[in-house]
């Protein structure tokens, strides 16, 4: 199983691809096993997410500084190893970052 943590508009932090299929779909983290923490730490990154734009005028969204901007990446790199400890049979990464390496495959 891929899972890649991906920050979208209304959809579910985490995307899935299973290991016989070949398109990520979003998929609520709850549904996996996760901790409740796990959870709802995801909750929170993706209500960060969305609290950057204003959906009604997107041009209208407020500023994001630079340092926001890395604390929210470095937020999803944590959930991302997170993840990846409670789901160990999973390969696990934040979108921004190369896909991990995995066994058998080119």
């Amino acid at each position: 199983m891929l899972i890649k943590v991906l920050d979208d508009y209304n959809c579910w932090p985490l995307w899935v691809r299973g290991d016989d299929d070949e398109i990520f779909e979003t998929c609520d983290p709850a549904t996996l096993g996760l901790s409740d923490s796990v959870v709802g730490r995801l909750a929170a990154w993706q209500q960060w997410y969305e609290s950057m734009v204003n959906f009604a005028d997107p041009h209208d969204s407020r500023a994001v500084t630079t340092a926001e901007d890395e604390a929210f990446d470095a937020e999803a790199r944590l959930l991302a190893a997170r993840v990846a400890e409670e789901l160990p049979h999973a390969t696990v990464w934040y979108y921004k970052d190369p896909q991990p390496t995995i066994a058998g495959t080119q």
